[in-house]
């Protein structure tokens, strides 16, 4: 990876994270999260416990992204949460021909497309990190 490309990768994982933390430090509301929970059959009592994994998830994560630290292990974790959450708040294909669908739709695609840039970043070896010294080449010698 060159300046260039190091630079805009880091900048990418910093961009994909906003969403999570947001979400974590609950700069998002989380009443609607928590109450498709519930409606999804998950028992009351789970509910909280469930949102205070989530949002632990979505916060180490997030700064594991962006800062670079494990940001491959901070990419799988948060696919870990986002993939079933996905399938159990955005579920598109129950609500066919009411007027849920296309916001459900719209939210279910835009989780597709985060976990397709958690993919690239959980598949990408020597990534930069945002703060501290570079990884060294190791195809160089020392001089």
């Amino acid at each position: 990876m060159n300046s260039l490309q190091r630079s805009c990768f880091a900048a990418a994982r910093v961009l994909v994270a906003l969403v999570f933390l947001a979400n974590g430090f609950g700069i998002i509301p989380q009443d609607f999260p928590a109450k498709e929970l519930a409606e999804h059959g998950v028992p009351a009592a789970l509910v909280p416990l469930l949102m205070l994994a989530a949002r632990t998830i979505e916060i180490v994560g997030g700064f594991g992204l962006i800062l670079g630290i494990y940001p491959q292990i901070a990419a799988i974790a948060v696919i870990a949460f986002l993939v079933p959450a996905t399938f159990v708040a955005h579920d598109f294909w129950q609500s066919v021909g009411t007027p849920a669908y296309v916001p459900q739709l719209l939210q279910f695609l835009k989780n597709t497309a985060m976990t397709g840039g958690l993919l690239l970043i959980a598949t990408t070896p020597n990534q930069p990190r945002l703060f501290g010294r570079p990884s060294r080449p190791k195809d160089r010698e020392s001089t």
